[in-house]
């Protein structure tokens, strides 16, 4: 997992910036404003595109964990706030059968074994297929988020 501000490409770059994959996810995050159409895009094909959307963020405990198998995301918030937790799905418990490249999981009952990311305009969160992932938890600043959920197939960085 990483976690930056895309306008602080000193905190990313050494990370990322070396191939093309990122180079381009990261410039096309540099494109959207709050007016960008809700919708999904193409970033090249069907295996490397993005969703533009928007969502009442809701209590922690209605929010659920989730991780990917063949997909990688980077999940950028364009407007309102939002906490999304993080933590090694190694760590927990699977809540329902895989399905459409998403594996829910159960919430771990000692919180101090999740890290909580705050999710402002600007930030960017990358979670790896190892990376559970909590997004839509309620920040008491704002009610909702607007945002854009980067999904990259494995494959696009195996090459």
């Amino acid at each position: 997992m990483l976690h930056a501000s895309l306008s602080d490409p000193g905190t990313w770059m050494p990370l990322l910036g070396h191939h093309r994959v990122w180079n381009r996810s990261m410039e096309w995050l540099k494109g959207l404003t709050p007016e960008t159409p809700l919708g999904n895009y193409h970033i090249d094909g069907p295996k490397w595109y993005a969703s533009v959307q928007t969502y009442q963020t809701v209590d922690r405990a209605a929010a659920r964990f989730e991780s990917h198998e063949e997909y990688i995301d980077i999940q950028y918030t364009i407007q309102g706030s939002e906490i999304i937790d993080w933590m090694d799905r190694g760590q927990l418990e699977a809540d329902g059968t895989f399905a459409n490249d998403v594996q829910f999981w159960k919430a771990p009952s000692d919180s101090a074994s999740f890290a909580s990311l705050h999710q402002l305009p600007g930030r960017f969160a990358v979670f790896l297929p190892s990376d559970a992932h909590r997004p839509k938890v309620r920040d008491p600043h704002s009610a909702s988020v607007r945002k854009v959920v980067i999904k990259i197939h494995r494959s696009f960085l195996e090459s």
